[in-house]
């Protein structure tokens, strides 16, 4: 009985080495991608403070927005702002929220905030 025929492709180990190469070039893209948005992060200046105040502007007014949908009309009963202190207690930013993140916080709580330059 004959021995039986054995196919050994010749470009598998190419396609093996090529596979392996292009999975450590994407490995490596994320890793950067990932320390570069880390960095940027730190630099941009934002922390996480705690809330020290609470304040409501009552200004009720109609807002008209145009945008995909065409007009769309919402009533806006004022301006909600939440007072959140550093973590060394240097500075008080104002950050300016919409209702829903204005009831879910109270004061006490932990806040991120990242400053506009």
């Amino acid at each position: 009985m004959a021995e039986p025929m054995i196919y050994h492709d010749p470009h598998r180990k190419k396609i093996l080495w090529m596979g392996i190469v292009v999975a450590v070039v994407l490995l490596s893209f994320i890793v950067v991608a990932t320390l570069f948005t880390f960095e940027s992060t730190m630099s941009s200046g934002a922390f996480t403070g705690k809330i020290v105040g609470k304040e409501f502007t009552p200004e009720p007014a109609q807002e008209i927005t145009i945008g995909r949908g065409g007009l769309a009309s919402q009533r806006v009963e004022g301006e909600y702002m939440l007072k959140v202190q550093t973590p060394d207690g240097s500075k008080i930013f104002n950050v300016w929220v919409d209702k829903t993140e204005y009831d879910e916080f109270n004061i006490g709580d932990d806040y991120y905030v990242v400053p506009l330059r």
